[in-house]
């Protein structure tokens, strides 16, 4: 069974507790896409990780990861969870492996990423951490990948050739003694793409996505979007082999978010969007960045679930919405006088209108207001809700 967790909204959905409670059930975990701007955080009672690279698997069951070759690889971010990993969870890191072919968030990156969103006439919002400058460095083909560090001599020339691209002045010696000095503490975990798929080709494979469908480079609300496929079509190339998926498990909150710039049709800008964000911490996990807060949009939800093949959803943060006494939720837009349930594409998203209906709130999980709010929201979706989220922690959740 080869399934993929992916965001249904802006990202921030909690997938990272969603995949580490469900990868009790798989070989292994698989990260296809992305980089540092990823922050899955996980709640295991005691203490919280936060994943931004390494794959979200339960450290508690001794679980496989695979970081593969569509993930872009920030060194010092990647030394800095494993060094997490290895105190709370000791055996874990050596059950990680990283595709040699994935490429490398130079230091570098981050100050270019940044002047190249400030020079924009709208900003998009970045992390500025470097990985649209990376993803881009690697379409332009000047890209710095893991196997380069076999050879000094490439990874120099590599850096002469994005030095003179960008018009930088690099001390290539000191980039690369420090590049250097990285490498060799992750040597021992890489490995070819080949050899990982063959390793993986009968297990139970967890396919863990990141940011969320409305943020994917072609089908998200461009160019308010991250860099990449981070939607279920980017497993493919991500894997670096075709595979089948058997199963698209799409994550939303009972509510939306939104961090950054962009569109965003049910955001509430007043007291309301301020009482979720303070009860629901809705706060980067990357960034620390406050998050945009909105009520639950049926007509994007539907969106993405078509785009994505979504076969059935998990639903977080319902605990967040206990004793609203009403909550409203977005059934249809309204566009230029005309009413509309349905989205083909996302261009004049911008213009919409939100035609809201309003529900009874509830007071705990076990209420008839809560059972129809699920109701609702299946019917509006057409997909069936498998588990509900009821805290923070990983096993606060329930199977429907």
């Amino acid at each position: 069974m080869n399934t993929v967790v992916i965001g249904l909204q802006w990202g921030d959905e909690g997938k990272g507790k969603i995949v580490t409670y469900l990868s009790r059930y798989y070989d292994c975990v698989v990260r296809y896409c992305g980089g540092s701007n990823a922050g899955h955080t996980v709640d295991y009672g005691d203490f919280k990780i936060v994943h931004h690279l390494i794959p979200s698997a339960d450290g508690r069951f001794k679980k496989n990861m695979y970081i593969g070759v569509g993930v872009v690889i920030d060194l010092d971010v990647l030394l800095r969870e494993l060094e997490q990993l290895n105190n709370l969870f000791p055996e874990s890191s050596t059950l990680l492996r990283v595709c040699k072919q994935s490429h490398l968030v130079l230091p570098f990156y981050r100050e270019l990423d940044g002047r190249i969103d400030a020079a924009r006439n709208e900003p998009v919002g970045t992390t500025r951490r470097g990985i649209g400058l990376c993803y881009a460095n690697r379409a332009l083909r000047f890209g710095l990948r893991l196997e380069d560090f076999e050879d000094d001599q490439t990874v120099k020339e590599r850096l002469r050739e994005l030095a003179k691209l960008w018009n930088l002045e690099l001390s290539i010696e000191t980039v690369l003694e420090h590049l250097r000095e990285a490498y060799e503490r992750i040597s021992h975990l890489l490995i070819d793409n080949v050899e990982a798929f063959e390793n993986l080709k009968n297990k139970n494979l967890l396919f863990e996505g990141t940011q969320g469908v409305l943020l994917d480079v072609d089908v998200g609300t461009y160019p308010f979007v991250t860099s990449t496929n981070c939607s279920s079509s980017g497993v493919q190339s991500g894997f670096g082999y075709p595979i089948k998926i058997d199963k698209v498990i799409g994550v939303t909150k009972a509510y939306t978010t939104r961090v950054g710039e962009g569109p965003f049709p049910t955001e509430l800008k007043g007291e309301e969007g301020e009482r979720i964000r303070k009860l629901g911490g809705e706060y980067g996990a990357t960034t620390g960045r406050p998050r945009r807060c909105g009520w639950l949009d049926f007509v994007l939800l539907r969106y993405a679930v078509k785009v994505s093949g979504c076969d059935e959803l998990i639903v977080t943060k319902a605990d967040i919405l206990k004793n609203f006494e009403k909550i409203a939720v977005c059934v249809a837009y309204e566009v230029d006088g005309i009413k509309v349930h349905e989205l083909k594409n996302l261009k004049d998203i911008h213009r919409v209108k939100p035609v809201y209906e309003e529900m009874e709130g509830w007071k705990d999980i076990n209420s008839r207001a809560f059972t129809k709010f699920l109701k609702k929201m299946e019917q509006e979706v057409g997909v069936r809700i498998s588990y509900v989220s009821t805290g923070s922690k990983v096993d606060e959740i329930i199977a429907l």
